[in-house]
């Protein structure tokens, strides 16, 4: 048997275009996102009690300035987060909290928690004092970096829509 290849039908060149317009509109979408503002400073009040974090979820930019108050509201709980060698420890009705850096032990006593969000990413952070029979779940996120999925989707969607226009009226216009 003598196998030939076809050329490409106008089917799949009508496919590949498809696609094409629908790439480089999400491509579009990205580049025009709101940029990244410059690294701001923020401040937020971590009430801890029994299983939970308040907020749950922390959310910054990437170069911000991160301040954390950190309030005991029940009996000592601690604030381990991952990827920035920071662990806290927070008694009740205590205006001030034990910090301890793991990777060179040292301890001291702080207000407030400072650090920089230099890297991206989600980073989980956990109770490091046995606070009850739940202390494994309490837990929550740091998130550094804007999302900027909805500009890409909504550019793929535009992209969609207009490369599905595109194909209904080259098929009308050869009718």
């Amino acid at each position: 048997m003598n196998a030939t290849r076809k050329p490409l039908g106008r089917r799949a060149l009508w496919l590949a275009a498809f696609f094409l317009v629908a790439l480089s509109m999400g491509a579009v979408g990205y580049a025009l996102a709101p940029a990244i503002p410059g690294p701001q400073e923020k401040s937020f009040t971590v009430h801890l009690r029994r299983y939970e974090y308040d907020p749950p979820v922390i959310r910054v930019n990437r170069g911000d300035t991160v301040r954390l108050k950190f309030v005991s509201e029940d009996v000592v709980h601690g604030f381990y987060l991952e990827g920035h060698d920071l662990d806290v420890t927070a008694a009740p009705l205590r205006p001030t909290v034990q910090a301890l850096h793991p990777s060179t032990g040292k301890r001291e006593t702080l207000e407030e928690v400072v650090f920089a969000a230099d890297r991206e990413g989600k980073f989980r952070f956990r109770c490091s004092q046995t606070c009850g029979y739940l202390h494994p779940f309490m837990l929550g996120e740091l998130i550094v970096r804007p999302n900027r999925l909805l500009p890409v989707s909504i550019g793929l969607a535009v992209g969609i829509l207009l490369a599905g226009a595109l194909v209904v009226s080259l098929k009308e216009s050869r009718s």
